[in-house]
């Protein structure tokens, strides 16, 4: 937890970012002198395509002290290198930091060559940055094996990121990280460390918490390791939230009510101004495009879905509490609201009926239609549908009457058959399905309503979080190959034009940041063959 600063040295530290602000930029940026090193956040790059990538970083001299910078626009230096030493620079440019956007900094990068390994890092005045390692994409029929790490569920409080420093040990070409990348609010028994505010509501709350994050160093490791493919599930906003509608509704000073959709604009704030994703995805509004495509050359395309902005609110909600703003108990206090996600029993016939409404959707109509028509073009021979919640559907029992999450698809049967119509339409080839959420690891093997296999979903754990065991589950659902739900970790995948092979990577203790690791399983989905293999 920070430290809180003194009236002395607050006043110290803004004066002499006062004193920064009348530099000016070009050769007179060697003059700039920060009161600590600027670069405490850290490096990243993401988004690859077959000529460049992104590269972040965030100017952060007194990381959880923004304000001593001002409203200064900061020029900063970049270079791209085919070399860790830099002799080698193949591009570079300037960047400008700004206030409005928490002084980070993302840099499209272009006019490289396709399937390379590259080096970049930033520079202001005598200050320079970590170095990072970023890949393009292979173009065309030239795509070797690739190896990816699937990673989902931080909690920062919960355990130690030993999980990450193990996935920039494996040094993959990719991260795909599939949402939760911090969570919104405080809660577990066992912390090992603590978030600075109980829940983050606000954007200085939420650019708080991702600072908590970015100063850890084995996620600063996974981010200069490779490109990450992020996506964002519910809590980078609030738990179980559903396009503008959240868990819980929000009682402020004065017993005022909160606007739900003002705290989601906030959070989409903070998340761009953090991760490696380029800014022509950003939309009016403080809103922003996730989905898209990522072609690996014709060897992998991954489909970066977003399923959560634009999905209607989870079917057989239990009618919420009434609205009631009490005053006395401070001054952010929580109510249940019309979201979130619950068990339900899906033939009760009027839940039934809300689930079979066509109308009801995960992905949002233009995203659909989005996706139906990058399957049709697809020529990949791996198909990777990369998104958030469990896509099968498990049943779990409840007072012998088995139950469903109305969070997952599982919530959304009309949307997940037409996902998987548009696969059997275009006949995709070796669709794959990445998931995380749910704290736990499974293989699963995924068939539409009429029993017709379309392929394997790999459901990863969280990199720190409490556990899920459902393993009393089972026998409910035997479309799982695979599931383990005492262990925290990742999985490592490497894809060739024959087969991905997958380990299931485990961290022994998330309460040890020294922890060990192990391989739990491995299997294998062989081209053409919609089923997983245990090796």
């Amino acid at each position: 937890m920070r430290r809180p600063l003194s009236r002395r040295e607050f006043t110290r530290l803004a004066a002499a970012a006062g004193a920064v602000a009348i530099i000016p930029f070009g050769s007179a940026t060697s003059q700039v002198r920060f009161s600590s090193y600027p670069f405490q956040l850290g490096v990243a790059s993401g988004d690859p395509s077959a000529d460049g990538f992104v590269i972040w970083t965030r100017l952060a001299p007194e990381p959880f002290v923004p304000e001593v910078l001002g409203n200064t626009i900061y020029e900063l230096t970049w270079e791209v290198a085919e070399d860790r030493a830099f002799s080698q620079i193949r591009a570079s440019g300037t960047g400008l930091a700004r206030a409005h956007l928490a002084h980070a900094v993302h840099v499209e990068v272009g006019g490289l060559e396709p399937g390379r390994e590259y080096f970049y890092h930033f520079r202001i005045g005598k200050y320079e940055s970590p170095t990072g390692r970023a890949l393009t994409c292979p173009a065309g029929e030239n795509a070797g094996p690739l190896r990816f790490a699937v990673a989902s569920c931080a909690h920062y409080e919960q355990g130690f990121f030993s999980a990450y420093r193990y996935i920039a040990d494996d040094k993959p070409d990719l991260v795909l990280m599939l949402g939760d990348y911090i969570y919104e609010d405080a809660w577990g028994e066992r912390r090992v460390r603590l978030f600075d505010t109980q829940e983050a509501n606000t954007l200085t709350d939420y650019r708080h918490r991702y600072t908590q994050y970015r100063t850890d160093p084995d996620l600063q490791a996974a981010h200069a390791a490779c490109p990450w493919l992020a996506i964002w599930d519910d809590h980078e906003v609030d738990n179980d939230y559903a396009g503008l509608t959240g868990e819980n509704e929000i009682c402020g000073g004065e017993g005022v009510r909160q606007s739900f959709p003002g705290r989601r604009a906030a959070a989409y704030q903070a998340y761009f101004e953090h991760m490696p994703i380029r800014p022509s995805r950003l939309l009016p509004g403080v809103a922003a495009r996730l989905y898209g495509t990522v072609d690996w050359g014709n060897l992998a395309r991954f489909y970066l879905l977003d399923t959560r902005q634009y999905r209607s609110v989870q079917a057989c909600q239990n009618p919420p509490t009434p609205w009631r703003c009490d005053t006395e108990r401070g001054k952010k206090i929580l109510f249940s609201g019309a979201g979130g996600g619950s068990f339900v029993n899906p033939e009760e016939p009027a839940c039934k009926a809300a689930l079979a409404d066509p109308a009801r959707t995960m992905l949002g109509a233009e995203q659909e239609q989005w996706l139906d028509s990058a399957l049709a073009e697809s020529r990949a021979a791996w198909n990777v549908l990369t998104q958030g919640v469990m896509f099968v559907t498990i049943k779990e029992s409840w007072n012998d009457s088995p139950r469903i999450f109305s969070d997952a698809w599982a919530g959304y049967p009309p949307a997940r058959e037409r996902l998987l119509a548009s696969l059997a339409r275009h006949k995709t080839a070796n669709p794959l399905v990445l998931t995380g959420d749910i704290h736990s690891f499974w293989v699963n093997e995924v068939a539409n309503a009429a029993g017709r296999p379309f392929g394997v979903e790999l459901v990863t754990s969280s990199i720190a979080t409490t556990t899920s065991d459902k393993s009393q589950m089972l026998p409910l659902n035997p479309q799982v190959r695979f599931h383990e739900g005492l262990h925290n970790g990742y999985i490592r995948c490497d894809l060739n034009r024959d087969k991905l092979h997958a380990d299931i990577v485990a961290i022994d203790d998330r309460l040890d940041p020294r922890s060990g690791r192990s391989v739990l399983a491995s299997f294998e989905v062989r081209a053409g063959d919609p089923h997983a293999h245990r090796i």
